[in-house]
Parts: structure tokens; sequence; C-alpha cells
């Protein structure tokens, strides 16, 4: 191990000694070097904050400088280098705000956090800490777990120096839980210890000491036997809480053995300080208070010389005090009892402690209902959109219906406009055709030059007429029924049909008769009930029958010119077994 850290301290001052020749951060260079630092951050962070005071902040361009500040507080953050101002990570996040994505978000926001702690100001803490959760989604792949599990190990932080010990429990469970998914077993390991802490804390010592022993199994079984160090210093704290003085040494023994710590050891080399805590709290509960205020006082010394976050430089201090004030009690010095009776009160306010969780709970609570209400507001937005968009597409489609409708209503005059202008001819037609005749009856006895021009002219009104017909018959047919088709009912239907007015029940009835007295042979083929037509399909035939053309029986029947020709398929299929409409006006026609 190392060997491994000597190495990494190696290339480290290499890379070091690069940039104190490199006087030139032009665009993009400088990026390079931020990139590869931030490689070096979370093993190495005081080389990366040498690194950074080497580099020139003023020639970057304002994306290269606010990177190198976020990797600076980054860094001093993890070498417990506290801040002393908030001003430099303000203006970091309010560029991440606009311009980062939300890993950068998260990573801001955690550094300003990390800030107020340091500045004692827990509730900004506290703050910047939920923004940085609130910047990420969990669920996404992009998501940085690592920086997430950390945010809420810090918020337990937080709510441990208050004494809150249930939202320091869901905080650290949070991030254990991250620790687990992310695989980096030795913080889920941490994050267990805290978890126990908490309990511990919370006066529930027996539930802390199975999750000691939890860590014990799983470290045996994982082959992890130097993580097991660690569960000694609360387990010796419970010993000497107990007043078990017996298992308290025989503990104490075991991880100084285990932390290499011996009575030659330089306090300088030994890692953790706590133990001096731990062995004075031993040392009183055997009544040798010389012994105890020796290692008091030797913690009181490294306190400030060690790289701790404040918080914990305050908590050992205010221990140290309690201690020296038990210590100088068995002593009988009243003078010094009061002296660290006061450095104790000092540092120890319960009711400042009592008021300082009751703010914190208190704006945690405030920020819980904040953002339920942006939630809710979101979705009133949300819906109230929908409901816009809703409305305007009703709008929308209301117009369109008009539209359409008009579009129809307007093709459907142009329509039967053109309907009366085709019938109206047709009735020229039919007139032309009784005039010729009858002026063919009367000049019968003229000259046969006369007679053979009208008719000539008869034969071709006979031919225009058939024309309008789907009738391939012979136009003789004219003459042979021109009588039928003169009669008065056939005459009032084309004048209705040129004037574009529907027929009466009445009137279609007075034609059924007319074609049963006129057509006997057809009228009974049509109304055969084995053919199965319709009353409608029964008139339709009958008004072919009877020469009216589809434009008159569409307005006639008050039916569209699509609707006449379903019908003439249906009636060309039932009488006939031919498909489609065509051919429906000859079959017809050969009914006699």
């Amino acid at each position: 191990m190392k060997n491994k850290t000597s190495a990494f301290l190696l290339i480290s001052m290499i890379i070091t000694a690069l940039l104190s020749f490199t006087s030139c951060y032009r665009y993009g260079h400088a990026e390079q070097q931020l990139l590869m630092m931030d490689t070096l951050s979370d093993e190495n962070p005081d080389t990366v904050l040498t690194m950074l005071d080497r580099m020139d902040f003023s020639s970057m361009s304002k994306f290269e400088r606010m990177h190198a500040e976020l990797l600076k507080g980054k860094a001093m953050n993890k070498a417990y280098v506290n801040f002393t101002t908030d001003s430099v990570m303000l203006e970091v996040v309010d560029w991440y705000e606009r311009h980062g994505n939300a890993n950068q978000k998260m990573l801001a926001y955690y550094i300003l956090g990390c800030a107020y702690r340091d500045l004692e100001d827990a509730p900004s803490a506290l703050k910047y800490l939920n923004l940085a959760v609130d910047a990420v989604d969990e669920k996404d792949g992009d998501c940085d777990l690592h920086t997430l599990m950390r945010v809420y190990s810090q918020m337990g932080g937080l709510y441990q120096r208050v004494a809150a010990f249930e939202n320091e429990r869901i905080a650290d469970s949070h991030a254990e839980q991250l620790a687990w998914q992310i695989g980096d077993t030795i913080s889920a390991l941490r994050l267990m210890r805290l978890r126990a802490s908490t309990l511990y804390d919370a006066l529930q010592q027996s539930e802390a000491l199975m999750i000691l022993d939890s860590i014990v199994q799983f470290c045996n079984e994982h082959g992890l036997p130097e993580q097991t160090k660690n569960i000694y210093p609360m387990r010796i704290k419970y010993h000497i809480q107990t007043k078990n003085a017996t298992y308290a040494d025989s503990l104490l023994r075991v991880y100084e053995s285990k932390m290499g710590i011996r009575p030659s050891t330089r306090d300088e080399d030994i890692v953790d300080i706590t133990h001096f805590y731990r062995k004075g709290l031993y040392y009183n509960l055997i009544e040798q208070p010389d012994s105890a205020i020796q290692m008091f006082k030797r913690l009181l010394q490294l306190i400030n010389k060690r790289p701790l976050y404040t918080v914990s430089r305050h908590e050992l201090r205010e221990g140290s005090y309690q201690g020296l004030l038990e210590a100088y009690s068995l002593k009988h010095q009243p003078d010094s009892v009061i002296k660290y009776a006061n450095l104790y009160c000092q540092w120890n306010d319960s009711s400042t402690r009592a008021k300082s969780s009751e703010h914190l709970l208190r704006y945690q609570l405030l920020y819980n209902y904040t953002k339920i209400q942006e939630q809710a507001l979101k979705a009133e937005q949300k819906a109230s959109r929908l409901r816009l968009t809703m409305i305007l597409l009703v709008v929308i489609g209301i117009a369109i219906a008009i539209i359409v409708w008009s579009i129809y209503q307007k093709r459907l005059k142009k329509e039967r406009q053109k309907q009366i202008a085709t019938n109206k001819e047709y009735q020229l037609l039919l007139h032309e055709l009784e005039k010729s005749t009858e002026e063919l009856l009367l000049v019968k006895t003229d000259s046969e030059r006369f007679q053979r021009e009208k008719e000539s002219e008869i034969q071709k009104l006979q031919t225009a007429l058939a024309m309008y017909q789907d009738n391939e018959q012979s136009v003789e047919q004219w003459s042979d029924e021109r009588a039928i088709f003169a009669c008065d009912i056939a005459k009032r239907l084309h004048s209705l049909s040129s004037h574009a007015q529907k027929a009466t029940p009445n009137e279609l009835n007075c034609l059924l008769v007319t074609a049963q007295n006129a057509f006997p042979k057809f009228y009974a083929n049509i109304t055969d009930a084995s053919k199965g037509l319709s009353h409608t399909e029964i008139i339709i035939s009958i008004l072919i029958r009877f020469r009216f053309i589809p434009s008159e029986i569409s307005l006639l029947l008050g039916l569209s010119s699509q609707r006449i020709t379903n019908l003439k398929s249906s009636v060309n299929q039932k009488l006939f077994g031919t498909q489609g409409a065509k051919t429906l006006d000859s079959h017809l026609m050969s009914l006699k």
C-alpha cells in the first residue's frame, strides 16, 4: 500500500514540476490541465491545490476559470481545508446553474453547502445540499452517484451535529444504499458505522452493537480484516459509559495493536486522534486523573494541527474540556474545575444546540413544503397548458368543421344548380320533341320533303335525349312510348325537377299507379317480393323507365347523386345479377 502511495506521489510531483515551467495557459490547454487534475482530486487533493495555486486564473476564459474554481473547492473539501468565504462558490453556482449539466450543478451545490458547513451556517448548508439532491435524477444512467452519496452523507453530518437523529438516520441510510449500489464497499461500511453511531447517540445501543457485529461478520466473510478495526472506538465508548473498565481496557489494547500505537509512537504519527479522547475517558473511569489530563491536553494540541472539519474540531474540543473538568474534579482542584467548567459551557450550550436543531429542522420542513408547492404549481401549470391546448384544438376543430361544411354546401349548391340546368335543358328537348312530333302529324299530308326534314329533326332530338340516359336501346322507343312519357304526372315531375323541388309522396304514388297501368309486366317484375327491392328502389326503377335522368331523380327524391348511383347498383344486382349501375337503364328498358 505504501509503495502505491509513494508511486502516486512521485507522479503527482512530476506533474507539478511540469506545470511550474508552464507560463501561458491558452484556451483549451488550461482545460486539459484541469481535466487531468480532476482525476487526481479524489486521491491527492493537496497536490491538486498546489497545482491550482500555480495557475494564472486571470488568463483563463470564464468557462475555464469556473471549472478551476469548482475543482479548487472540491480539492479543499477533500483536503479538509476550511472555507472562509462563500463569495467564490456563489459565483461558481450561478455560472453552473446557467451553463452546467445536472452533475456539474450537483457538485457546485454540494461544494457551496460544504462551504456553509465550515462557516457554521447550517441552514444555508442544508439548503444547498437539498438543491444538490434535486439537481439530478438518481435513476438517470449518467447520474454521478459517488457525489450524490457524499451529499447525503454531509446532510447526515449536519443532522448529527444538532442531534436530529431520525433525519440523520434517513440521510445516512440513503448514502449507504448508494454506496452499495456503486460497489464502494469501504464507504458502505463507513456509513454503516455512522448509522450505528446515530443509533448509539439516540440511546439505542443494542441496535448499534448489532450493526457493528454485522460489519465484523461481513469483513470476515469478504477478507477485509483492516475494516474491523474501525468498530472498536464505539465498543470502547460503550464499555466506558457502562463503567466496564475491564472490557474497555481489553478493547483499547486490541485497538492500539491494530492501529500500530505503541508507547514510543509520536502523537503526530497517530492517525485517529480521537483515541486520546477515549483513553482519557478510560483513565477517568479507573480514577487516574493525571493520565486522563495528559490524554486530553495531547488531544487539544493536535486538534488545530490536523485537517479537520470545523464541526469535528468543535466537538473534540468540547469533549476534551468536559474530560478535563471531570479529571480535575477527581483531583479536587477547584480552580481548575471552575476553569474547565467555564470552557466546557462555552463550547457546549445546550440551549443553543436545541435552537440550532429547531432552526435546522424548521428549515428542512419549510424546504419540503416549498418543494411540494413548486411541484403542485408545476402540475397546475401543466394542467392549464393541457386545458388551453384542448380548447385550442376544439376551436380549431370547430373552425375546420365550419370551413368543410361551408365548402360542402357550396359544392352541393353548385351541383344542384348544375342539375337544374341539365333538367331544364332536358325539358327543353322534350318540349321540342313533342312540338316537332305534333307538327309532323299536322303536315303529314304535305310534301314528302317537309316530312323527311321533320323526321330527321325528331330523330336528332330522340338521339340527344337518349344521351342523357344510360340506355343503349334504340331511340325508336321514344315513338312507341311517347304518349306514356308525356302523361300529366310525368310532366309534373319533370317540372318539379327543373325547379329543384322534391316530389311529394302523393305524386310518387300517382306515378306508381301510372306505371302499373302502362307497364303491368314491368311493374309486376320490379315489385315481386322475391326480388327484394325496397320502396325507394322501386320508385327509382319506375323513374328510369319513364326516362327520368339521374339529376332529375336526385332532386325529386332529395338524395345525393352518389346515393342514387349506389341504389341503382343494388337494383341492377337484385333484378339482373349485374354489378354496377351503368347497365341498369338498358336492362329496365328491356322489361316490357
